[in-house]
């Protein structure tokens, strides 16, 4: 089975799914017994001073439903445990510790993240035992971490904390003074009811961009916001905005953390373009956005850093634009036998890394092959465009990783995965390595080899 149809049958096996129902043109709801009524109204005018929306996103939400599941309930204990500044310590108690291990005893009893552990244990990592997954899952959502993006360390992060329940970056003062500042991840449709009927967060109206009027979707929304940070008696102190966000409507916590899972896993092994993955589901088409957390070394971490849907319609018109949702076939794991094999690599040069690392690529075929829109992909999906339109039958290429800006291909010294990509995107080989010493050439194919064709 392609991934493509697991991250439907995650969705679509959603057994803690609420009914979603937009207000429509008339004014009027399609399914005024819906157990979300949901009110985009205006599209957003892109500031913070500026609302539009003069009602709740959320005309109604059926919270004694929410009050009655199990999985709800827990999932709402975790949300108060983090500290909103994205600076201050995370700290967690032996009872939150019990609150996590209880939300994953449900999470893993739901049948879509069975379906997605089923596939990783089947496709992705094959015969990942299933203790071994739970500590995946408690170390990928909430092992407290240090992200190095670009460089820059960010202490106390957890991909709970930045997906489900979002961060505020602002300036602390002790004057009383309001602050004025950013809100960072803030991705559940639970977290923002929830706020929303609390008067904690103000919906400033939609926010699409892509695949047309939004509303049209109920399952979806993007969006400007506003979350007001109260300290403990009740003084507002931090404004927080939000210029563009999103999330799902609807799915469980259990169906978003597994779809994110599942994108988690196939991010590791180079499987993603862009840190994307293309989707169709629920009467829409997503770019499903997985960021890892960085390492020291600009390497993909053990974490999620973030995790939101990004719609691009009904599909009617092609998602962005550019047709039908396109199914990619997936090589059931890495692979480096074909006509085109990653010969060999130097990741860890001496000196100065930009300019001096580089991959080289073997025809082992007996036929030129015309590589024009190849490219070589790291295991964070950042690519090395190859510039030579076309490599002789038996002959090597040397490609220079230039790391032109920070979104470029790079090779990490400790663990990395370097994968070749034709024109349209398939994955045409892929080889992984642990640590690599200083100047050492790393051989994964050896023409004339033994198993060579």
């Amino acid at each position: 089975m392609m991934s493509e149809h697991v991250y439907q049958a995650i969705w679509s096996e959603d057994d803690h799914r609420f009914s979603v129902s937009a207000r429509q043109d008339d004014g009027n709801f399609a399914d005024p017994g819906a157990d979300i009524l949901l009110d985009e109204q205006v599209k957003a005018r892109g500031s913070r001073q500026i609302d539009l929306a003069t009602n709740p996103l959320f005309h109604r939400v059926n919270f004694e439903k929410l009050e009655e599941s199990s999985l709800y309930r827990s999932f709402i204990a975790l949300l108060d445990n983090y500290a909103v500044h994205f600076r201050d310590p995370e700290l967690l108690s032996p009872a939150e510790v019990s609150e996590i291990e209880t939300f994953l005893d449900l999470v893993l009893a739901r049948r879509s993240m069975q379906i997605a552990y089923e596939y990783i244990a089947s496709d992705l990592v094959p015969n990942l035992p299933p203790d071994q997954f739970r500590r995946d899952l408690e170390q990928i959502w909430f092992q407290v971490y240090t992200n190095f993006y670009r460089g820059k360390s960010t202490h106390y992060c957890t991909g709970f904390e930045h997906v489900f329940v979002g961060e505020g970056k602002y300036t602390k003062n002790a004057n009383g003074v309001t602050e004025k500042g950013k809100i960072s991840g803030y991705h559940s449709w639970v977290k923002f009811a929830l706020d929303e009927v609390n008067g904690r967060v103000d919906y400033l109206g939609y926010k699409y961009d892509l695949g047309g009027p939004g509303p049209g979707n109920p399952h979806v929304v993007t969006l400007q916001m506003l979350w007001n940070h109260m300290d403990m008696r009740g003084r507002l102190v931090a404004e927080l905005f939000k210029k563009k966000g999103g999330f799902f409507v609807g799915c469980s916590p259990a169906c978003e953390m597994a779809l994110a899972t599942l994108a988690y896993y196939e991010g590791h092994l180079g499987l993603l373009t862009n840190q994307k993955k293309r989707v169709k589901f629920g009467d829409g088409v997503y770019d499903l956005v997985m960021y890892h957390a960085t390492t020291q070394d600009g390497g993909l971490g053990k974490h999620v850093r973030s995790f939101f849907p990004i719609y691009l319609g009904d599909g009617s018109q092609g998602a962005g634009g550019s047709g039908d949702v396109v199914v990619k076939p997936r090589p059931a794991r890495l692979q480096n036998c074909g006509d085109l094999r990653i010969r060999a690599a130097l990741p860890n040069p001496p000196g100065e890394d930009q300019g001096t690392e580089w991959v080289e690529i073997w025809n082992a075929s007996g036929s030129d092959i015309v590589l024009q829109g190849f490219e070589l992909r790291d295991k964070m999906s950042r690519p090395q465009p190859i510039a030579e339109k076309e490599l002789k039958a038996g002959q090597i290429l040397r490609v220079a990783v230039t790391r032109q800006t920070a979104d470029h291909m790079q090779l990490s010294n400790r663990r990395g995965l370097i994968s070749l990509h034709d024109a349209a995107g398939e994955m045409l080989a892929a080889v992984s390595y642990g640590r690599a010493t200083e100047n050492q050439v790393l051989v994964f194919a050896e023409p004339g080899a033994a198993g060579a064709d």
